[in-house]
C-alpha cells in the first residue's frame, strides 16, 4: 500500500467516525475515537465481490463505526438479505 493509499483510508475511517458522531452502530455506544473499528454491513469477501460489486462492498453508506469483537461482528447482515437490500438501496438511491 502506497502513501497516499494509507492517507486515504485514514481519513475515510475519520470521515466514517465522524459521520457516526463517534457512536457505535451496532450498540449505541459512544466509542473511542483511539479504539474504534470500521466493519462493512456487507462483508469485504471474495463471494460479495462478485455478488455485489466492489462499489457497493467499498461505498462508505457499506461501513459503520463500531467497538471491536461482538459490536464489528454484529454489524455483518450477510445472513439477512433483506438489510443487505437496504443497504444496496441506500447505496444506489445516491
Amino acid at each position: 500500500m502506497t502513501e497516499r493509499q494509507r492517507f486515504n483510508l485514514h481519513e475515510e475511517r475519520l470521515a466514517i467516525y465522524s459521520r457516526d458522531g463517534g457512536i457505535c452502530q451496532y450498540c449505541g455506544e459512544p466509542v473511542d475515537i483511539n479504539h474504534f473499528e470500521v466493519a462493512h454491513r456487507i462483508a469485504n469477501t471474495v463471494s460479495n465481490r462478485k455478488r455485489y460489486g466492489a462499489e457497493v462492498v467499498d461505498h462508505r453508506l457499506n461501513k459503520a463505526t463500531t467497538h471491536a469483537g461482538k459490536c464489528n461482528s454484529g454489524m455483518n447482515c450477510g445472513f439477512n438479505p433483506g438489510k443487505c437490500q437496504e443497504v444496496i438501496d441506500r447505496i444506489k438511491g445516491q
